[in-house]
């Protein structure tokens, strides 16, 4: 299938899918309906300072994007996640929540384009 994205590689849905296009529409679409959860909840919990919350947000996100083959943005989350979870580099935060949503933006419009081709 080949489908490039800028963030998302979508090679280890197609090999769990065994090829199976409605399946592989079906994960996409749970990945989609958990973006405004993450999305939101992380701007919330970091205007609000709950970062330990946001930390174990960020372990959820980054579950759901390694699924999606974004391992660079699942580094990322690992890294807000491990350092919110302990209250340590606080000024990085809004740098890390940033790049995750950037980077999901552009993903989740990818992805509906896919699906409507698809």
């Amino acid at each position: 299938m080949a489908t490039l994205f800028t963030f998302a590689n979508l090679d280890y849905l197609e090999s769990m899918s065994m090829g199976s296009q409605e399946m592989i529409n079906e994960m996409i679409q749970i990945f989609l309906d958990q973006i405004p959860e993450f999305t939101n909840g992380m701007k919330e919990l970091l205007a609000e300072q709950k970062y330990s919350e946001l930390g174990s947000l960020a372990h959820k996100a980054k579950s759901s994007v390694a699924v999606m083959g974004m391992d660079e943005l699942a580094k990322v989350l690992k890294t807000l996640e491990l350092t919110a979870k302990n209250g340590d580099s606080i000024e990085d935060y809004p740098k890390l929540v940033q790049s995750f949503l950037d980077q999901i933006e552009t993903t989740e419009q990818e992805m509906k384009d896919y699906l409507a081709k698809n």
